[in-house]
This record gives C-alpha cells, structure tokens and sequence, in this order.
C-alpha cells in the first residue's frame, strides 16, 4: 500500500502568514461557483456536510464570527439565508432517507432553517420531524447517519433559536437516554467502529457536550478509548481492525478525531486532565508524522482537519502553508497524483470540499483550540 502522507521536510518548516485573503478568497469561490438555486436536485441534498444546507450554515458561523465581513457585495448572513430559502428543496424531502443523523437533508434542512431564522416559530416543524424518527428503533447511534448526529442538530437549534430549550430539551432527554440505553458497545454496519464520525468517541462528545451530566456515567467508556492508543500516537477505527488497522489519521477515523473530541471534553471530565493531556500529547504526535494527507485538503479526511488539531504554532501553520491554493495548485502541477478530489463527488461539501473547509479552517486557525464545523462548534 503507498503511503498516504507527504513527509514533513525538516528543518524548513514553512509559514503561512496572513489567510485572510485566503478566508475572502475560498468564500467568492463558493458563492460564484455553487451559488444560491430556487431549487435543488434531491441528488445533490445530503444533509449538514454536503450540499448548501451545510453551505448556509458554515456561513451562519462566518456571518456571526465575522459579521463586518462582505462576500460579492452581501453580508454572510444574507448568503447564509439565501441557501436555505424555503422552497429550494422542493416539497418531497424524505424523512430518513439518510438516516436520522448529520447526514439527513431533511433534519439539517430544518434545523440549519431554525439556526439561521432564530425564530421559535419554526422549531415546532423541526421537533416534529424529530419526534418521528425517535419512534424507529433501527436507526444507528453515529454521528452521520445515527441518533448522535440528532443531538448535535438538536443542540444546534438550542444554542442559536433564543427561548427554544423547552421544545428541544424532552428530545434531547430521550434520545440520549436511548443512545445510552443501547451502549456502551454501539455498533455501525456491525462493526465496533470508535473513531468520530462513526464511532464512540463521536457518540460520546455528543451525548456531554449536548448534556454535560452524562460525562460521570461515560467515563468508564472514556477510559477504555484512553487505553486503545496505539503506540505510535493513532487510534484503530475500530476494534476489529485493532493495532493492524489502515492506519487512518483524519478526522473521521483515527488520531484527528480523537484529539479534537479530547480537547473539546476535557473540561467535563476534571478528573481525567492528565490522561487526557498525555493522550492529546501523544495524538498529535502521530498527526504531525503522519497527517500531511495526500488528499485534497479538506476538514473530514485531509490536511486543514488534521492542521485544526495541532497545537496553535509552527506545526500547524507548516500544514496550513502546504494547503494553501497556490502550494496546492504548484505540487499538482508537479504530481497530478496528489491533492485529488476528497468529495465523494459532492461538490462544494463543507467538510470534505476545498473551499468550505478553507472558510472555516481559516476562520479559526488562529484560536488556541480550535472547534471542528457541525461537531463541537456549538
């Protein structure tokens, strides 16, 4: 198998300097190139990573980080409501065609609508939806296509909708409580998966982090994902790939997401600080050897994800130098093999497409931890 990283050329670290041309830049590419539409292909709706519902509500955390800043003459947030206007997914959404997770257009659709309106009058339609899916007992418990991906819309709609925690708190309560239920050994497509997109530690960041007083009773779970570290830094993405595994250091599997999660759990679980900084310490180790991805840069599975979970500094700024668009377009040049599509296809995906995940990588490059966009944001 070739290998999937760039070697870090040591001693000439790069520098990446001033990115807010590049924040400027990556936000005209996505409104010029994938701009609003009256109407969406179904083919095109996947939800809050892929499509313009993630596009509107990447640009809702621009219009609200950096509410001075103007895109082609309109603000972030005029853009933001622009995606999801209502009507432009047409009158057919299927609840659960992906799910009842991040992944399902119709869940992020209405969630992202609630976000960006703020208005209490729109979350009753949301909590419908919601109520639904919670009467199916097959759904998954991921992040992507399973329940835990429920609580972060849920807890989406709490933080920006003023006044909703009534509507949206009972949800929240029986959904974890279902989540918990059918744990601690959660399985996707029948595999133990532990990584953040698929795995216990994504279920886990979103049951504390939408209801921090579940952290006592998941820290024995805690622990054990603490103790599955390999040596060399990474995390298997699941157990039964165990020490011999792909190897995969990006967010979704492996050492990236676990770092992110990690630092994000950390202050509710005061009496694991130590592990917890062993673990990061370690994680990041691995990342910096490993995680200057060959894929086009992106936030899922590529270098401005990985970059986000180093430590504020010279390591990953030298990421953030090697994904920058001129560094990008000059070593494919050179090597057509790197930097290709990371997508799926889909275009302008906020987490795994080039300019979504340069809007929100440099966004918050600067903060000492970063949060990763639709995980721990809110």
């Amino acid at each position: 198998m070739s290998q999937r990283h760039l070697d870090v050329d040591l001693p000439h670290l790069l520098s990446v300097g001033d990115t807010e041309r590049y924040l400027k830049a990556a936000l005209e590419d996505i409104v010029t190139n994938y701009p609003p539409r009256s109407r969406y292909p179904p083919e095109t709706l996947h939800g809050l990573w892929s499509g313009p519902t993630g596009v509107a509500y990447l640009l809702l955390q621009v219009s609200a980080r950096r509410p001075e800043l103007i895109i082609k003459g309109q603000s972030a947030e005029h853009w933001a409501r622009a995606y999801i206007a209502p009507g432009s997914r047409g009158h057919n959404l299927r609840l659960g065609s992906h799910g009842c997770g991040t992944g399902d257009e119709k869940l992020a659709y209405e969630a992202v609508r609630c976000a960006v309106s703020r208005d209490l009058s729109d979350v009753p339609q949301f909590m419908s939806s919601v109520s639904q899916i919670m009467a199916v007992e097959d759904y998954p418990d991921e992040m992507l296509y399973g329940r835990a991906g429920t609580l972060y819309l849920l807890r989406m709609v709490r933080h920006w909708v003023p006044g909703s925690n009534d509507l949206v708190d009972p949800a929240i309560s029986e959904i974890s409580n279902t989540i918990m239920n059918r744990g601690p050994r959660w399985r996707w497509h029948g595999k133990r998966y532990l990584g953040a997109v698929h795995g216990d530690i994504g279920i886990v960041t979103q049951l504390v982090l939408t209801s921090p007083e579940l952290a006592s009773r998941l820290q024995p779970i805690v622990e054990k994902l603490l103790g599955v570290q390999l040596e060399d830094g990474n995390w298997p993405s699941s157990e039964e790939s165990g020490p011999s595994g792909k190897g995969l250091v990006q967010f979704c599997h492996g050492a990236t997401g676990f770092v992110l999660s990690l630092s994000a759990l950390r202050p509710h679980f005061p009496g694991l600080h130590a592990e917890f900084n062993a673990a990061v310490k370690k994680g990041r180790e691995c990342i910096w050897s490993q995680g200057l991805l060959k894929k086009e840069p992106c936030l899922c599975h590529g270098i401005f994800g990985n970059a986000l979970a180093l430590a504020s500094g010279p390591q990953r700024d030298h990421f953030l130098a090697v994904a920058t668009p001129e560094n990008v377009a000059r070593m494919k040049s050179s090597d057509p093999t790197v930097f290709e599509r990371a997508d799926y296809g889909r275009s302008y995906s906020s987490t795994s497409s080039y300019a979504p995940s340069a809007v929100w990588t440099w966004l918050v490059r600067q903060e000492e931890e970063p949060k990763m966009l639709g995980y721990s944001d809110v």
